[in-house]
């Protein structure tokens, strides 16, 4: 996976986040979403045209909801990565984790 896909996934989430029509949207129904492994079809059925996952195969979605489901059950969002409202806040953070671990990775 490469920096530019989670970054261009990233600024759509941000941008849903901004329009302030996805507010319901909690940190509770993305982690449920992320444990039925189905996170990028929610998304996808709950944005609609604000989000865009075509830079994503498949097989890289599987993986990211792999990834980010575990980053999930270790960390304490709130105390960790300064997130304690809006699922999407939620998933942008997990990004820059992902981010993080690929640079880690990469070295």
């Amino acid at each position: 996976m490469k920096i530019s896909q989670l970054t261009f996934l990233g600024f759509y989430l941000n941008g849903a986040q901004g329009s302030s029509k996805y507010d319901y949207l909690t940190i509770e129904k993305v982690k449920e979403e992320l444990e039925k492994g189905n996170v990028f079809q929610f998304l996808q059925k709950e944005l609609g045209s604000d989000i865009d996952t075509s830079v994503l195969s498949d097989e890289e979605k599987t993986v990211l909801n792999t990834e980010w489901l575990d980053i999930s059950q270790a960390i304490d969002e709130g105390r960790k990565m300064s997130v304690d409202n809006g699922g999407l806040c939620l998933l942008v953070a997990y990004i820059f984790e992902s981010i993080q671990r690929l640079n880690r990775d990469q070295k």
